[in-house]
């Protein structure tokens, strides 16, 4: 029987021990000099550009790489105070009988008797508002609050049952609500659920618009209004709510038969940028940008003193529809007085950031930014690399390039000096530093292939290399070889 033998294969380095494989993926000097081009030709690059694009185009020509300088727009497509009203469950079960509430056609009562007699009787409030009681009649409990229903009820039973109005009080009398009836109230304008609509009798405005599905998007949150007897009563503003915590609602109960209308929407305005709740807002009277930014929740820590308003002029402004927009930086001593129209948008800037931090790439250890305020041979050996006697040899540490911005802040400046000289070179922030392998170095990583191969030996390890490339230096299989055992 032929025994199969198997091929081994391992990494070893002859010289240089502590160069890893990672490293030689490092920057090559093509891609350090597209970077450098592209930072002299006045595009301004962030290392995360670089770092993302170079990586996903490893298998690219370094002419495939593109660096871009433009931000994402940011506009967030959310409408303020709406998420309020949609709710899905019912949370009318644990909400005690308010004492205003008055009795109506449908309604449960329960009828408890103790003492000297003992009872317990339900009751439905028929259409005409009364209830019939044996022995007693009809009693009419309609537009009756509880305590008021209860007093009747006391003067009316006292007829069969003498304790009840004894100064003794030997029997008592408790009225409660059983099932309550729903009322009809109708809905027009931006509502969710149109028309008539099921309401339950504790609702006020806020949760009857809940049972309806909610206000339409373009529907106004500001001047919502109950209608009775074809008369408004009352108006709400729900932003006091939203923002402050005010009920200024829950005063106006609903009856059967109201009209709840939502108009549409006259201002809206748009807020970004460092504000804490960006997004679209109503704005009404004389509301100005520092009453936004108060809905908004304010501005963050990093918040500029000035805001970008683009603008929409009311078409009574405008000369030509050409003239319809228009960009305003506002101060923010004006925020109290710059008035909104329909359609503006405000950004609130940033106090942006101060660049204290120098940025190096190349035949380091660890590429990246490092703080300015300091030597250039203090951030080198930070970097790594130059204090490692074997990596050192490496790197081409006679002409270490650092990019500069002039004083019009273009990078145009370019700046050569050497590791031996670089203590003392004074870095600037925003200073691009690049550190090249040494062409002449010798890359002496390599494969061993040992085993049933025509040629063993180690060979030369190269980027990109495979298994299968590694087995051709080895001259291919001998007939003993198990492919399938490679390890």
């Amino acid at each position: 029987m032929i025994k199969k033998y198997s091929i081994f294969l391992c990494f070893i380095s002859i010289v240089f021990g502590q160069i890893s494989i990672d490293d030689m993926n490092k920057l090559s000097k093509a891609e350090l000099d597209a970077i450098r081009s592209k930072l002299l030709s006045g595009e301004d690059i962030s290392s995360d550009s670089i770092e993302d694009q170079l990586m996903s185009s490893k298998n690219t020509t370094i002419s495939d790489v593109q660096i871009s300088s433009e931000k994402a727009l940011v506009s967030p497509d959310m409408y303020f105070g709406y998420d309020y009203f949609k709710r899905d469950i019912n949370f009318f079960d644990n909400t005690p009988t308010p004492s205003d509430y008055k009795l109506g056609p449908g309604d449960e009562l329960i009828i408890s008797l103790w003492g000297e007699t003992n009872s317990r009787e339900n009751f439905i409030i028929n259409k005409d508002g009364m209830i019939y009681y044996k022995n007693v009649g009809f009693i009419n409990l309609s537009n009756k609050n509880l305590e008021e229903a209860e007093s009747l009820l006391i003067e009316e039973l006292s007829r069969i049952y003498s304790t009840l109005k004894d100064q003794e009080s030997s029997t008592k009398l408790m009225l409660e609500l059983g099932k309550l009836k729903s009322i009809n109230v109708y809905f027009s304008g931006q509502i969710e659920k149109p028309g008539i609509n099921l309401i339950h009798p504790f609702s006020d405005v806020f949760s009857a618009l809940v049972q309806a599905g909610g206000v339409k998007r373009q529907g106004s949150l500001r001047n919502i209004q109950l209608i009775r007897n074809n008369k408004v009563i009352s108006t709400v503003d729900f932003y006091s709510f939203f923002s402050n915590g005010k009920n200024n609602f829950s005063s106006t109960k609903i009856l059967d038969g109201d009209v709840i209308h939502v108009p549409p929407i006259s201002n809206r305005v748009e807020i970004t940028g460092e504000i804490y709740n960006a997004g679209f807002f109503e704005m009404i009277g004389e509301e100005s940008l520092q009453d936004l930014i108060f809905y908004a929740s304010g501005t963050t820590a990093i918040a500029g003193s000035k805001a970008l308003l683009e603008q929409i002029l009311p078409v009574s402004k405008r000369t030509t529809d050409d003239s319809a927009k228009q960009s305003i930086i506002i101060k923010r001593e004006e925020f109290s007085k710059t008035k909104l129209n329909n359609g503006d948008s405000v950004l609130i800037t940033s106090i942006g950031e101060s660049n204290t931090k120098v940025e190096i790439f190349g035949r380091v250890k660890f590429p990246g930014e490092y703080p300015a305020s300091t030597s250039l041979k203090n951030v080198l050996d930070t970097a790594g690399g130059f204090n490692d006697s074997f990596y050192r040899k490496t790197i081409l540490e006679n002409e270490i390039i650092v990019i500069r911005k002039d004083e019009k802040q273009f990078y145009s400046l370019e700046l050569i000096t050497s590791y031996k000289e670089s203590d003392n070179f004074n870095l600037v922030p925003g200073d691009k530093i690049f550190v090249y392998e040494d062409p002449f170095y010798e890359n002496l990583l390599t494969v061993s292939v040992v085993g049933e191969v025509n040629k063993r030996g180690n060979f030369q390890l190269k980027k990109g290399m495979t298994v299968e490339d590694a087995i051709k230096l080895a001259q291919g299989f001998t007939e003993l070889a198990n492919p399938e055992a490679i390890t």
